[in-house]
């Protein structure tokens, strides 16, 4: 990595990265929703993931904020979701040691999404040296295909993760 590309501050400290235990990343993705930031606002909380297989499946219960005129949630946020399981099991996969900044995502619309509990799906496709691509599903409550997507991220890897 060139010293001219950014990386994420917990990344950049210049302390050793640890790779995370998967008792960790639950513990790390427990912790995720009660922050102040959009995950809180999205509702999200895990259900499961799988370090080897490279998915993450998470729940949501968006805000009322989070709604469209029509009731539903706003097609944005639906993408915000999808963003946050798609990187997630990048993340997830690597441990907790990379930073995987969104560079490109493309969504399509199946039905509508009614404001209360839902679900999330994230798989990482391919997981490269500096780039990954994922896939995305989000479900109503009922179990309908909301949306789906895919996405390229950059993976922003620190030089100094311990290696096992």
């Amino acid at each position: 990595m060139s010293s001219d590309t950014p990386v994420p501050a917990d990344l950049a400290a210049g302390k050793e990265i640890v790779p995370l235990r998967d008792d960790e990343i639950r513990q790390r993705l427990t912790s995720i929703g009660e922050h102040e930031h959009a995950a809180g606002l999205l509702g999200f909380r895990p259900i499961d993931f799988n370090v080897n297989e490279h998915w993450l499946e998470a729940g949501f219960d968006p805000d009322p904020r989070c709604a469209n005129l029509r009731g539903g949630v706003q097609g944005g946020m639906i993408c915000a979701m999808l963003d946050e399981v798609m990187s997630l099991s990048v993340v997830v996969a690597e441990r907790f040691t990379i930073g995987v900044p969104t560079l490109e995502l493309k969504t399509s619309f199946m039905a509508p999404l009614p404001l209360g509990q839902c679900r999330a799906r994230g798989q990482a496709l391919r997981i490269g040296r500096n780039v990954a691509f994922m896939e995305g599903t989000v479900w109503t409550a009922d179990g309908e295909v909301a949306a789906r997507a895919t996405s390229t991220c950059q993976v922003r890897r620190s030089s100094r993760i311990r290696r096992a």
